[in-house]
This record gives structure tokens, sequence and C-alpha cells, in this order.
């Protein structure tokens, strides 16, 4: 943060960037040495193809916000552990979530309240990193229009109700939907 002066006496503090006006930037490939990316099968398909081979990956096809604490995945470098685990073992100084695509089906007030405790939970346990929720990914429009509840719409209610978490201090918000769209 950085201080842009006084009002009424006091000293202001604002962010040294405005999120609402940053631009998307090429980060050198060493940014993500201490990242840890946790996820569905969107976060497992992130893992077989991307090109982010020094990040590491708690992910898992079927993985939600219900079953995210006994699910048990192989992490580079570490084995087969809980995230419960793992985030004890290693100290990251980013977390990438994106999970909730598979809960569209259930009780979204409900989903959206257990995310909120995993997004804090995670935050308790690595409170020096920066944690990153990715708003999950659309569906093709032929699906969007013909599922109950695999659907845009539906989507965008949640990614809108989780970006609610941001305070974009320690947790931010990613909307890729721009970009796949």
């Amino acid at each position: 943060k950085k201080s842009d002066g006084t009002k009424n006496g006091k000293k202001t503090e604002k962010p040294a960037v405005d999120p609402e006006a940053a631009d998307f930037v090429t980060a050198e490939k060493s940014y993500l040495d201490d990242a840890l990316f946790i996820g569905d099968s969107r976060t497992v398909g992130m893992k077989e193809y991307g090109k982010m081979s020094n990040a590491s990956f708690f992910c898992d096809t079927g993985m939600s916000v219900y079953n995210i604490y006994d699910t048990k995945a192989k992490v580079k470098d570490i084995g087969t552990v809980s995230l419960k685990s793992l985030l004890k073992q290693k100290k990251y100084g980013k977390i990438y979530l994106m999970i909730g695509i598979n809960e569209l089906g259930y009780n979204q007030k409900n989903t959206i309240k257990k995310y909120k405790e995993l997004a804090q939970w995670i935050h308790e346990q690595q409170p020096d990193a920066l944690l990153f929720i990715e708003g999950n990914l659309h569906v093709a429009k032929e699906r969007s229009d013909s599922d109950k509840y695999f659907n845009n719409k539906r989507i965008n209610h949640f990614n809108r109700k989780v970006s609610e978490l941001a305070d974009n201090k320690e947790i931010f918000y990613i909307d890729v939907n721009e970009i796949f769209d």
C-alpha cells in the first residue's frame, strides 16, 4: 500500500495497484515456483496439459467442497496426501482454487457456504500465501441451453457469490471466462 496524503487530518491508504485498472501481464516462469493449484477435473487438465511444471497441483476429477477434506491426491515431489497434510508440509506463496462445477446440482446456498468455509480454512492454513479464487469456466452454449444445472446462468451466479470473498489484499478473484469464451 502507499499513502495518498491525508483526509480530515488522518493519513489515508490506497492499494499500490488499483485492481480495477490493472492489466494482465505475462509473468516469468519462476512466478509459479511457490504456487499450488487446487481443483477438480479442470485443474487436472491444467496439470496434464498446461506448461506449469514448476507449480504444485492438488486436484482430482470429481473433487468438490463436500469431499475435498477426505480426498487424497498425488502431488509431485511429495506423494499421495490429503490437502491438510500438504498444507502442513509445504509453504506456498500463491494458492489458486477452482472448485464448484461438480456442485452445481446441489443446493447453491449450502455449496457457497461450504466454499467460503474452505477458502477461509485454506487461508488459515497458509496465512502468508495469496489466495486466488478462480471463477468456474463456462460450459458450451449447447450444454448451457439444455441442462437444468450445468448451465452458464448457474455458473455465473456461483462465481458472483464466491467472488465476494476477495478483499484484493490477501484473497483475489480471477475470472478467465472472458478469455475462454
